[in-house]
């Protein structure tokens, strides 16, 4: 979900008045297309911003922030190749809990607690897991380094899994970094590295930029989550965009035989992605509660067991989705 707009009003999302914290979900289209995106990717996408909602807090006055949130992803059908083995609706879930604080005018950090679920209802001799989720620690920091230059970075130690049989082949570290020049007030560059060395792609990441045009408009072309923005009142936030979501998960020891008689795909790596397009709002009631919404069609997910050269994928999903944040 995007986060909420900052009531202090801060326009680099790196400066120390104002950090957004992220999370990498970064899906990519078709295999038979994955050379001529991966490319692009490589030169276009930032991973820089888009979901977790977190703000610096003030100098030497630490706070608790939290977010909340829900998604539902309506029946899609679903093939392997040619065959079309029925469909799968979702519901995706998140929690994070956080302590922010600021020790010096140039450094701030946040330690949180996530918990990121997927849920989906498949048919029998679909491989495609019930459940896959994540659960660990974000850890982010930002530095100032010179007057308009600063260095954004977060790791996400955790358990990443269908949560069946758990080992260390679980655990995983993605992370990323972020160093951002801010030109002036209203235009801010930036460029990204995202690594997740259990993904199929492991390295992805290039340049993004965030400029606001005109009064109250914001044009932010950052990957994962490239989105256009107006802020219509002071508590009041629009946007409309695209989404790009990729995560990896070990599956279990059984997976393949249990769920689809496919010994191929037991303890596989699984790379869950989705492309989609949407808007919604963010209204703030107050610095403890802002409520968001958002809605749109999913173009694209994709469940690729890429040590086993299978892919699994749909042809399309209208998706709505609920959001709570805030700090204290």
């Amino acid at each position: 979900m995007v986060p909420a707009p900052d009531p202090e009003g801060c326009p680099n999302p790196l400066n120390p008045c104002l950090a957004k914290s992220v999370a990498f979900d970064h899906p990519l289209p078709c295999m038979s297309m994955k050379r001529t995106l991966l490319g692009l990717a490589l030169m276009c996408s930032t991973m820089a911003a888009h979901a977790d909602f977190w703000h610096a807090p003030p100098r030497t006055v630490p706070q608790l922030e939290y977010e909340a949130a829900a998604a539902y992803t309506s029946d899609s059908r679903i093939s392997l190749g040619q065959a079309r083995l029925g469909t799968v609706e979702a519901v995706q879930t998140r929690l994070v809990v956080g302590w922010a604080a600021r020790p010096t005018d140039n450094f701030s950090y946040r330690v949180a607690a996530e918990y990121r679920r997927n849920d989906f209802d498949t048919p029998p001799g679909m491989p495609i897991p019930k459940v896959l989720g994540n659960v660990g620690l974000q850890l982010t920091g930002n530095w100032s380094l010179l007057k308009d230059l600063s260095f954004w970075a977060n790791a996400r130690p955790g358990i990443y899994s269908d949560f069946l049989d758990l080992s260390w082949g679980d655990v995983n570290v993605p992370f990323n970094a972020v160093l951002a020049w801010e030109a002036n007030e209203d235009l801010l560059w930036m460029l990204g590295v995202y690594v997740d060395l259990r993904s199929q792609y492991s390295v992805l990441g290039g340049p993004g930029v965030r400029w606001r045009f005109a009064d109250n408009w914001t044009l932010n072309l950052v990957m994962p989550r490239p989105q256009i923005e107006l802020q219509a009142s002071e508590d009041l936030l629009l946007f409309a965009g695209a989404e790009w979501r990729q995560v990896a998960y070990r599956t279990a020891r059984d997976n393949g035989t249990r769920t689809a008689a496919n010994p191929a795909l037991d303890g596989r790596m699984l790379d869950y992605r989705e492309w989609r397009l949407g808007g919604g709002f963010q209204y703030r009631f107050n610095r403890h509660f802002n409520l968001g919404f958002e809605g749109g069609y999913v173009l694209d997910r994709r469940w690729v067991y890429y040590q086993a050269d299978t892919q699994l994928s749909d042809n399309g999903a209208g998706y709505v989705g609920l959001s709570l944040n805030g700090r204290f």
